[in-house]
């Protein structure tokens, strides 16, 4: 499942894909500038470690416009992205951040861990795959099944702040905490000078009703728990009984040994015991019985109010 952070009405479904717009924001923004508004979609489970594909068509199709597709954990802020700007959308930008909250002080975020590959391709023509394989010890980006870039834990820098509880050393800066999936497309072109020099500016904004659009068109997740590829959702126990209408069973969900082995019975609709042939007959029988025992209730009552009146 999936929410909108923000802007609802710039996503939608269409053509079994999602797509994601953004426009020019009737407010400019805290720079004076007129600025593009757009959106982010966001999974609503967390994942730690695993490998998400998503076939993306790029909406980068002027300076200053950013597509995204992140794996992100916004508290404390463990980050891995893919980012196209306009600047050049045949690049592939790479990226990852530990531990840098929403409110952190720009100048204590490293910015120092971007990565930058020409891909010879315009990401905004066509559709293609772009993949995170993110384990506990490395990360895996990889586009149309090609890797651009690995990063090894051992490699990344150390968190001097604490000791690793499980190896007893210190700990490293790299992503570790439970994160979402995110897709979104945001203008950079007008923003500070620092962002709009990295994203290109400025933004094309010469037609007022102009947009730009990012579009997925499928993900795939796979999960690792413990050197296992992937977990299968629900697990075991996980919510009510569920009703089935085949032979089939859900270990561990419907009230079996858990094993598999057992059947349910077909799904059998509700009907009412009025039009139900099994209960009709033995329900007719007790509404009868019911209205003679009511019907001598009331003769006897009466019986008894009439020798009252007489004497």
């Amino acid at each position: 499942m999936i929410v909108t952070e923000y802007n609802s009405e710039g996503v939608m479904i269409q053509d079994s894909k999602l797509k994601i717009a953004m426009k020019l924001d009737k407010v400019p923004n805290s720079f004076g500038r007129p600025q593009g508004l757009g959106s982010v979609v966001s999974t609503t489970r967390f994942m730690q470690y695993g490998k998400v594909t998503a076939r993306i068509k790029t909406g980068t199709t002027s300076p200053g416009v950013v597509s995204a597709f992140i794996v992100r954990n916004e508290e404390p802020g463990d980050e891995i992205d893919f980012e196209i700007v306009g600047r050049d959308p045949a690049e592939a930008q790479t990226n990852f951040y530990y531990r840098t909250p929403p409110y952190m002080a720009a100048d204590l975020v490293d910015y120092n861990n971007a990565g930058k590959t020409p891909l010879g391709l315009n990401t905004a023509l066509d559709f293609h795959d772009y993949e995170i394989e993110w384990m506990p010890d490395y990360i895996n980006w990889k586009i149309d099944g090609k890797l651009v870039r690995s990063v090894y834990k051992n490699q990344t820098k150390d968190d001097d702040t604490w000791v690793d509880p499980l190896t007893g050393l210190m700990a490293k800066k790299f992503p570790s905490t439970p994160a979402r999936i995110q897709f979104g497309i945001w203008d950079g072109g007008q923003g500070s000078n620092g962002t709009a020099a990295w994203a290109g500016t400025p933004t094309d904004w010469s037609k007022p009703d102009q947009s730009y659009e990012i579009q997925i068109d499928y993900v795939d997740i796979q999960c690792y728990y413990n050197g296992n590829a992937t977990q299968t959702w629900p697990p075991t126990g996980y919510g009510p009984t569920k009703v089935h209408d085949g032979p089939y069973t859900t270990p561990g969900l419907d009230g079996g040994s858990g094993e598999g082995d057992g059947t349910h019975e077909p799904f059998r609709p509700f009907v009412p015991f009025y039009r139900n042939p099994q209960l009709m007959v033995p329900t007719g029988c007790l509404l009868g019985f019911a209205l003679v025992v009511a019907g001598t209730v009331e003769v006897v009552r009466r019986r008894r109010l009439a020798r009252v009146r007489w004497e």
